[in-house]
């Protein structure tokens, strides 16, 4: 197992909390949440979470960090546009939030940061990953070259991108964007040694160089490191906190470094856009994103994007909206939406098991008996019709499971997701559990109660699982919180016996390693290190035999070997073994994707839903970049 580097964790939400301060505890769940009620998903009123200062003791606040890196008072970055936009075609999002006055913040690693289609449309990438071929299509890498000992790797850069002020899109932007990904330990820090390993040798030319202790890095996993870095920040707007990090090593130092970064507070119109579109204008009614006029293909375009009043189906249903996000299909919607493909959203909607009652923490038998008494097949009926329902609950985005997983110990997984209240009843009574006049006591005879607190991003999820367990007898309190007070007062103390939330996976990482890394070992509620519901090593029956004798799965060593495994078949037989163990243990219950699919009215729009071209990672954006798109 390689050695701890300098620069090795992920920053937790424990983390960015010290750094920001109480303040911005609202924000955290937005930032790393999902889809917020009004818009920004940040839950907060404040808009950037800023008001209690960073709480690491340093006086510069994200105001300072503009003015010393834009030269001075902190001024609108002038961009390149002349036309009157307002002549071309206009398409509608839904989505309520405005970047006015301050509602977006355009810093990636600010508390605010909510990326959704801003993220998508804003910002451009090395490459994006096509899950129908499973390759990389070129965007702003014409190409890269990797040695086959060393993994050193050289990228090769278009000279056709530029920045939506004029500048063009150099190497040492994407350096500038490495580097801070790794200063901010965001993950590229176990791999690459920030101060050494990422060089713009020129204008056009990357070279990634691994640690020595990760040169025999699996290489598809080595590759999806830096495949689809996103280029949301410039070398001439963060390139002096690049230089402050190179200068340091002093950890105090560091933190508040980390501190004044995640406070430097650039609005909508104090930023720079790598991507196709750029915000224009924004005012207190709507605001409007037009194409980038130094990005090689929008461009050409002559459409505008406007964020008008209503959100989602509103939206939609009002005309004032033409495509939507993360909505739930409605029935007077084109049919052609009936059977979405599943995405590599990068997330699950779960049933979380917490480490406060004994007999969950303790006991897989119990973590079953309460995924048995839950009627998961009616729950996305319910909120997610359409949506597949995971079958496997196995540690692994349902959308990609098989292409990792052995066939046969899929097979012989236990399918968690139908309701089997007899099955329940037998493996509560099978750890002392008695069921008296439609109550369940424990083995100490006391009436089982368990705490179910949840954000407000699910009530209608909350109450149909609170209500499969009343009926089977399993007494819950229920509440729900809003998403801040959720996360600072029950995720972040994992003071619950039960909740639900999305259980953030790595799928766009397109490797089991990530998903499995972020579940097992990650630094909030994971399995083995956050709830602790897991133990390091554990005993399961052997793969695809749940009546079969007793394995050893260290799961540990099991992650390690599989960021080194010599090829496909090592490496799926390992992520076999840690699923099936996943699986049988039940850490949480995994129990449908949370998808990222665009509802796009079709009515009015030449948008071909069944192109292959749908099937990227960051879907609206790629296919237009690909295909174009206008009115019908």
């Amino acid at each position: 197992m390689p050695e701890k580097q300098h620069w090795q964790r992920a920053i937790s939400r424990r983390r960015a909390l010290a750094l920001v301060g109480v303040g911005g505890a609202g924000t955290i769940a937005g930032c790393l949440g999902g889809d917020g009620g009004n818009g920004n998903g940040n839950g907060n009123d404040s808009g950037n979470g800023n008001d209690s200062g960073n709480g690491n003791g340093n006086d510069s606040s994200g105001e300072d960090a503009l003015e010393e890196y834009y030269g001075g008072e902190a001024e609108e970055v002038e961009q390149e546009f002349d036309a009157d936009y307002e002549q071309w075609s206009e398409a509608n999002l839904p989505d309520a939030t405005t970047p006015y006055d301050g509602e977006y913040i355009l810093n990636p690693y600010h508390s605010s940061w909510n990326a959704g289609d801003l993220q998508e449309l804003g910002y451009e990438y090395l490459s994006v990953y096509h899950t129908g071929d499973g390759e990389y299509i070129p965007r702003v890498a014409d190409e890269w070259s990797i040695d086959e000992e060393t993994l050193e790797t050289e990228i090769t850069l278009s000279s056709d991108y530029g920045w939506s002020n004029g500048d063009p899109v150099t190497a040492a932007d994407f350096e500038t964007a490495m580097r801070l990904s790794a200063y901010m330990e965001m993950g590229l820090e176990t791999y690459i040694n920030p101060d050494e390993g990422i060089t713009a040798e020129d204008d056009t030319t990357l070279v990634l160089q691994p640690r020595e202790d990760y040169q025999a890095l699996e290489s598809s996993f080595w590759e999806n490191q830096f495949a689809e870095t996103i280029l949301n920040v410039s070398e001439a707007q963060y390139g002096g906190f690049v230089e402050e990090f190179a200068d340091t090593d002093s950890d105090e130092e560091i933190s508040n470094i980390q501190g004044n970064i995640i406070e430097f507070a650039p609005e909508w119109n104090q930023a720079m856009y790598s991507g196709p579109f750029m915000w224009i204008e924004a005012n207190e009614e709507y605001a409007d994103r037009v194409p980038n006029q130094n990005h090689p293909v929008a461009q050409d375009w002559e459409l505008y994007l406007r964020t008008g009043q209503y959100d989602g189906e509103e939206g939609l249903r009002s005309e004032d909206a033409s495509w939507a996000h993360n909505t739930a299909i409605t029935a007077d919607l084109p049919d052609i939406y009936e059977s979405p493909p599943v995405s590599y959203s990068g997330q699950t909607f779960a049933l979380l098991f917490g480490p406060q009652d004994q007999y969950i923490s303790q006991e897989p038998d119990v973590r079953k008996a309460i995924a048995y008494a839950i009627d998961c097949q009616n729950l996305v009926e319910t909120v997610a019709p359409s949506t597949p329902v995971d079958t496997y609950s196995a540690g692994v985005d349902i959308g990609y499971i098989e292409n990792f997983v052995a066939e046969d110990a899929l097979e012989a997984m236990t399918d968690y997701s139908v309701r089997d209240t007899d099955r329940a009843q037998e493996l509560l009574e099978g750890v002392g559990f008695s069921l008296d006049d439609g109550t369940w006591y424990t083995p100490e005879d006391e009436e089982w109660q368990l705490e179910f607190p949840h954000g407000d991003w699910f009530p209608d999820h909350g109450e149909i699982i609170n209500n499969n367990l009343t009926e089977f007898g399993i007494s819950s309190e229920r509440t729900s919180n809003a998403m801040g007070t959720w996360q600072s007062e029950y995720g972040d103390t994992l003071e619950y016996d039960i909740s639900v939330h999305l259980n953030y996976g790595m799928a766009r990482q397109y490797h089991p390693l990530p998903d499995f890394e972020e579940e097992l070992f990650d630094a909030d509620r994971a399995a083995v290190t956050g709830t602790e519901i897991l133990s390091e090593e554990v005993e399961v029956p052997e793969v695809g035999n749940p009546e079969g004798d007793t394995i050893t799965v260290n799961f540990r060593e099991a992650l390690d070997n599989m960021a080194v495994a010599g090829g496909e078949d090592e490496l799926m037989e390992i992520a076999t073994r840690v699923a099936w163990a996943h699986n049988q243990l039940l850490p949480n219950l995994m129990i449908y994707p949370w998808s990222e699919h665009y509802w796009v009215d079709a009515a009015n729009w030449n948008f071909d839903v069944e192109s292959d071209d749908w099937l990227t990672s960051n879907r609206i954006a790629h296919y237009m970049l690909q295909n174009g798109i206008s009115q019908t």
